[in-house]
């Protein structure tokens, strides 16, 4: 009764888990095709599967990819851990599947960018890259480029960054993404400011504004307002700069942004000396999160009050500006305090799996040895007794068909002086042609009989080479993969059906297999398109294989090759 009872519950155990697993994969196809258009539905479609932890192999390596995918592009903070996208990079590192596995490996590289990991950031992105070389992920490859950019940026690597860019702008224009095109544009006009040119800035920034065509909606319109406001203030029009940095607070959504916003327009209020805006524009920033964007407006304060004459506040504010500058700085050195154990622990775990496959590999070696020599010697075994059966075989076969080819000689000749006699039958004179009529009926007979003899002959011992010229016919078989034994059946079939037509090449002109076969192809009127099949070869080298046979033939140019083969061998008269 126990048994009977854990039987039903591993049966209804294995029902559930199936049941989840089809779920599951019907939910993922949806996924995929909202991840774009709505990536929120994604998310949610995603937080339905109930039992995640259940789900195994490529499922589990697809809703940690999916999930990652959806949380990105849901513009949340979920990229800090790279625990869920490992599981998508380490099932499609080696798989077939390039498109998933360079997703994962892109999205892997934005956690190690995030972690201030960059070694690692670029391995994966140009990873990614390298999958994706040949497919049409044209948006996922741009943004590889766009990322690669980033980091190039950052390590000041500027002409390196505006190529990555430049590739990306070229991706996002197969896709026609102007949005993505509006996102580069920017960067690049950011690297132009840095090098101080005002023109290249200046027509970035036009053309990325263009591109929009009037959304003051769109994420990277407030950026590029502050671009234009740096724009007029480097040709000292202050008063429109001005302008472009309150619009870009206007419409900037992200509050950690428009702090960088509110920067640039009090420190444009202050070289228009109008210190109690500029003031009050550096107290908005105070309650920001950002530490670099507080020091920054602490030292701008710093300055403020200098200007103002109030000291007391001007040291107080240098004092928090220094401030937050050493727990900035003493968070990237945690930071890379932490990475460089991370990195440690890696390579210690990397060296032990090292030690570890040392001794499997030395353990299996002998086996892996046995193994090839075992292997080796059955191969070598199997091939030499199929040469002995095929050496054999092909004997045999040239046995049946010389004895043939005997019988269908002297039919041949029968038939020959059967015909002759016909001949001269007929030609008697026309009174006397009566008593000779019953005589010219039997010899007829004869003749069909000997007609019907040979061609059951022929078709009984050429089965196999009318089977292969089927086949060639058709398109099944090239001439590349025939093997002897086909080629020898074709070429007795030929013999036997045009009177020795191989046998005479071979002995007039020394023709070689592949010459022989293009002969037989012509003699049988395959048109160009069929022998460019057959010898799987482009027009012209079948052409040029042609104008070489007829050059082994001896043939002059006036003569043509399909005709003299089509004739050839010549019937001998009586």
């Amino acid at each position: 009764m126990k048994k009977i009872l854990l039987v039903w519950i591993c049966f209804i155990y294995g029902l559930f888990f199936s049941c989840t697993q089809e779920i599951a994969s019907d939910i993922f196809d949806r996924v995929e095709r909202y991840m774009e258009i709505c990536p929120d539905s994604a998310l949610l479609l995603l937080n339905r599967i109930q039992h995640p932890e259940k789900l195994s192999g490529k499922q589990r390596a697809d809703y940690a990819l999916l999930l990652t995918q959806a949380r990105d592009k849901n513009y949340l903070d979920s990229l800090q851990s790279d625990s869920l996208i490992e599981l998508a990079v380490d099932f499609y590192r080696n798989s077939d599947d390039r498109i998933r596995a360079g997703k994962a490996l892109f999205y892997y590289g934005k956690v190690a960018a995030l972690q201030k990991d960059e070694e690692v950031a670029m391995k994966s992105f140009l990873g990614a890259q390298e999958k994706l070389e040949h497919t049409n992920e044209y948006r996922l490859k741009a943004l590889i480029q766009e990322y690669v950019g980033y980091l190039n940026e950052d390590r000041n690597m500027y002409d390196m960054a505006l190529e990555n860019y430049r590739r990306s702008v070229d991706y996002y224009k197969k896709v026609g993404d102007s949005l993505g095109i509006a996102y580069i544009y920017r960067n690049l006009a950011w690297i132009y400011e840095r090098k101080n040119n005002n023109d290249s800035v200046t027509w970035y920034v036009t053309e990325a504004i263009s591109l929009l065509r009037g959304d003051s909606t769109s994420p990277v319109f407030p950026s590029l307002m502050q671009l234009c406001g740096v724009i007029e203030s480097n040709q000292k029009n202050y008063l429109e700069a001005a302008n472009y940095y309150l619009i870009a607070i206007k419409h900037e959504r992200i509050g950690d942004l428009s702090a960088y916003y509110k920067l640039s327009l009090g420190d444009t209020y202050m070289t228009l000396e109008q210190l109690d805006k500029a003031e009050e524009c550096f107290n908005s920033i105070l309650l920001s999160k950002d530490t670099f964007a507080l020091s920054t407006t602490y030292n701008c304060l710093y300055r403020l009050e200098k200007l103002n004459a109030r000291y007391e506040k001007a040291l107080y504010y240098k004092e928090a500006s220094d401030s937050l500058l050493q727990i900035a700085q003493k968070e990237d050195l945690r930071g890379e305090i932490l990475k460089l154990q991370q990195k440690y622990e890696t390579e210690k775990l990397q060296l032990e799996k090292k030690l570890l496959r040392q001794e499997m590999l030395i353990q299996l070696l002998g086996g892996v040895a046995l193994f090839i020599i075992l292997a080796w010697s059955g191969i070598f075994f199997y091939r030499k007794m199929k040469m002995r059966y095929r050496n054999a075989y092909e004997k045999c076969m040239q046995d049946y068909s010389r004895k043939n080819k005997e019988i269908i000689n002297a039919n041949e000749q029968l038939i020959g002086q059967y015909i002759c006699q016909i001949e001269e039958l007929k030609q008697k004179k026309i009174e006397a042609a009566d008593s000779f009529k019953e005589q010219i009926e039997k010899l007829e007979q004869e003749m069909q009989f000997l007609i019907d003899k040979n061609r059951e002959i022929r078709e009984n011992s050429y089965a196999d080479g009318i089977s292969v010229l089927r086949q060639l016919k058709g398109g099944l078989l090239i001439v590349e993969n025939m093997t002897s034994a086909e080629k020898m059946q074709l070429f007795g079939y030929i013999d036997s059906l045009f009177g020795s037509f191989v046998t005479r090449l071979c002995e007039e002109y020394a023709l070689k297999e592949a010459n022989l076969l293009l002969a037989i192809f012509i003699k049988l009127g395959f048109s160009l398109e069929e022998l460019v099949i057959v010898f799987d070869s482009e027009p012209e080298a079948v052409r040029k294989r042609k104008q070489r046979l007829k050059s082994k033939i001896g043939l002059d140019s006036k003569t043509n090759l399909d005709v003299f083969l089509a004739i050839y061998p010549r019937k001998m008269s009586c």
